[in-house]
């Protein structure tokens, strides 16, 4: 993986538009505005995925907010709403490398599942891990599931990705390199249909 020199880094700051900007929000920003440097890129992303609750009046005051606060972002601010078609393409390809797989678990059939287990290893940083459930279930089987209508949600095959992409790092400027651990948090969900 090529190394990013400091100058030339790359940050974001993705809120969600679903209400106020608060303290906690303010200090990501500058954050992530200060760690692009001098040099260095600093995007809006704009989380506007959930259409029940993202509202415009939300997504105004954040670029209010922000540009209070002194922050400047690279043009175009980038919506989420408007890339689904970018983002199903890059989950089918992931499909057919075999790095996501269908999940049917609903989080109750998840809870029970690791109850049941008693005493083996479940937290992660943020929770339960998934017990991988759904991770060797066949293609047929999958698609009878899914044939008959069953919600699922895609999951990160996380070991199977970890190996296709190698190391992953990052070079912190108070840290040092930074050796990513993705296997802590299992196979996450990329996306649920």
């Amino acid at each position: 993986m090529a190394k990013r020199s400091p100058k030339n880094s790359v940050t974001r700051f993705a809120p969600s538009p679903t209400g106020f900007l608060h303290l906690g929000h303010a200090y990501s920003a500058l954050t992530a505005a200060a760690a692009s440097g001098r040099g260095g890129t600093f995007y809006l992303r704009i989380e506007d995925i959930d259409p029940t609750r993202s509202k415009s009046e939300f997504r105004d005051a954040i670029k209010e907010d922000l540009a209070w606060l002194g922050l400047k972002w690279e043009d175009p601010i980038v919506y989420q709403s408007e890339r689904m078609d970018t983002y199903h393409d890059a989950l089918k390809k992931l499909e057919r490398k075999g790095i996501v797989y269908p999940c049917f678990c609903t989080r109750s059939d998840i809870r029970r599942e690791i109850d049941a287990a008693g005493h083996a290893p479940h937290e992660g940083p943020d929770g339960p891990l998934y017990p991988g459930t759904c991770r060797h279930l066949s293609a047929a089987e999958s698609e009878d599931r899914k044939g008959s209508g069953e919600g699922f949600a895609l999951r990160l095959h996380t070991s199977t990705a970890v190996a296709v992409a190698g190391d992953l790092d990052w070079t912190d400027r108070n840290h040092g390199l930074i050796l990513a651990t993705p296997e802590i948090f299992g196979d996450v969900v990329l996306a649920r249909k």
